[in-house]
């Protein structure tokens, strides 16, 4: 399987020179040391007190804190309205930013400032979430999530690329279907990755399917399976461990890199001290919204921020033996799946607006017979051709659709404020 994609190879170099060798090498180390150490952990955790703004408040560094009040907090508004407010001057060690930009899982296009360390930081923090499913730099592995890694046609029978660089094999979650399940199957055999890394709807239609058909996954190297950048079910996780015979290592975090949940090797999720100081906000019921003051962003300062999503506090001790605290469930970011006419399944299209600058708000719906609507509040200076630009983002990414803009008002919302991100009004 030798269809290497240059684009890819070069950019899996340029990232591996820019933060891939720092994180490993650098800023991996010391957070290997905070897993089962107290005493390293609250170092690493001093040391933070030294060198940012953003102070720890807790009694103990493998602790959450458990608050009542809401008083004094950030939201998403915040950063949207006014993002030159949270903003930090340039420093020597901050020179070098850049901004990503996310709609998340509300449509609201929202863009974090971000200096060069915190993109070096999260690599090795998701390196140490890597390792923990066994993965070693090196090794094989196979992506599924939302990058465009081939056309229309597969080329040679494969829905994806080779990445030569960072030795990995990249699939389409654009294209998966019951129709070209079986390749992607084969594709993922003859590969034989260590890892996985996949959108849980992604990987879950696939095991679905394998279950389905009686199918089992005869690939010997495999070890994990991560999901990120959307909730995991618990049927889903099932489904997808019965049919690849190991475990998902669920990862949880935000563009605006405030809180991060890892789940270790036993399965339990645990909240990341060290990455975050993380307060939990009491809704009743047993659930508590998380409440994120990240640590590793020195070009923006995003404090006490309300995520919008919620988790089970814990109490066990998990027998990783690592002092981490443990969540039972993390709820939120639940898009509903769009399922195309020849039976493929699309989620997680909240990039579709991270770039455009002129919406204010949007909504994707799909109307049946493979069209889909996007309903979007417009600002005061679109036009005609960011239209025509969103419309090609969206039939780049998913092809062999219709699709139109209705621009409106305003969202309709639910009796929560909040509007559905993917909205089905199957007119069929």
């Amino acid at each position: 399987m030798n269809i290497y994609a240059l684009k890819f190879t070069l950019r899996s170099c340029l990232r591996d020179l820019i933060r891939g060798f720092w994180a490993r090498h650098v800023i991996y180390p010391k957070l290997s040391k905070n897993e089962h150490s107290l005493s390293a952990l609250e170092k690493y955790l001093s040391d933070i007190n030294h060198h940012t703004s953003n102070k720890t408040n807790r009694s103990n560094a493998a602790t959450v804190n458990i608050i009542s009040s809401s008083t004094k907090m950030m939201s998403k508004d915040n950063l949207i309205n006014d993002p030159k407010l949270y903003t930090l001057p340039f420093t020597l060690t901050t020179i070098l930013r850049n901004k990503i930009s996310t709609s998340g899982s509300t449509g609201r296009p929202l863009t974090i400032t971000q200096d060069l360390g915190t993109t070096v930081r999260e690599e090795a923090f998701v390196y140490r979430q890597l390792r923990w499913a066994g993965y070693k730099h090196g090794d094989r592995r196979a992506w599924l999530r939302g990058d465009i890694v081939c056309g229309q046609k597969p080329y040679k029978g494969l829905y994806g690329c080779r990445d030569w660089w960072s030795n990995t094999l990249m699939l389409s979650s654009y294209h998966l279907s019951p129709i070209t399940a079986q390749s992607y199957l084969d594709a993922l055999q003859q590969y034989n990755p260590v890892i996985i890394q996949a959108y849980p709807s992604s990987i879950y239609a696939l095991a679905s399917w394998m279950l389905a058909n009686k199918k089992t996954y005869s690939g010997i190297a495999l070890l994990g399976i991560m999901t990120s950048s959307e909730t995991l079910e618990v049927d889903a996780q099932k489904c997808i461990e019965q049919a690849f015979g190991c475990r998902v290592y669920d990862w949880y975090g935000q563009a605006e890199r405030v809180a991060a949940i890892g789940t270790c090797e036993f399965g339990n999720h645990h909240i990341l001290t060290d990455y975050g100081l993380v307060e939990l906000l009491s809704e009743g019921n047993g659930l508590f919204e998380i409440i994120g003051t990240g640590y590793n962003n020195k070009a923006m300062q995003i404090n006490r921020y309300r995520t919008g999503d919620l988790v089970k506090p814990s109490t066990q001790v998990c027998a990783c033996k690592r002092v981490f605290p443990i969540v039972d469930s993390i709820i939120g970011r639940r898009d509903k799946v769009i399922t195309l006419n020849d039976g493929r399944q699309i989620s997680r299209l909240g990039h579709l607006f991270k770039d455009m600058k002129n919406i204010i708000e949007g909504q994707i719906v799909y109307k049946g017979n493979n069209h889909i609507l996007l309903r979007i509040v417009p600002g005061p200076l679109w036009n005609e051709r960011d239209a025509q630009q969103l419309l090609q983002v969206l039939n780049n990414r998913v092809t062999g659709i219709t699709s139109s803009i209705d621009t409106v008002p305003s969202i309709q919302r639910g009796a929560n404020g909040k509007f559905e991100f993917i909205r089905i009004e199957d007119e069929t």
